[in-house]
């Protein structure tokens, strides 16, 4: 991966982040063109905050929040959803691909499929998915 294909994980510390601890604790780590964002909850994600890892030289950002009904301040990850949607209609308007945003849950025991989300969002994609 080249600095161009650098990725702005932003990640609550609930879940998002124990699933990352999860890995370290089994021996594996995260790639080297992942840089990771703590929040103390999805709900305190803005799209001022994905554009900003955009505007710093992230080629797509990962937004991880808690499950649905798991979240500790209630309404965190419905909020980070719909920044999420704000920010790509906002790289949509200046001609950047939404796809470039996702925003998704996870449990603190997903660890594995963290890696596996992380790996299949640095895969091309295709103009029509665009």
């Amino acid at each position: 991966m080249t600095d161009e294909s650098k990725m702005v994980v932003i990640g609550c510390v609930h879940s998002a982040g124990v699933a990352r601890d999860g890995l370290q604790e089994t021996g594996q780590a995260l790639p080297d063109y992942v840089e990771w964002v703590d929040v103390p909850c999805g709900g305190s994600v803005d799209d001022l905050l994905i554009l900003r890892a955009m505007e710093h030289g992230a080629e797509r950002v990962l937004v991880l929040v808690c499950n649905d009904g798991a979240c500790r301040s209630l309404d965190g990850s419905r909020w980070a959803q719909q920044r999420g949607a704000a920010a790509r209609a906002l790289l949509e308007e200046i001609g950047i691909a939404p796809w470039r945003v996702q925003v998704r849950p996870i449990g603190p025991n997903m660890s594995a499929d963290l890696l596996a989300w992380i790996a299949a969002f640095t895969e091309p994609v295709s103009e029509a998915a665009e």
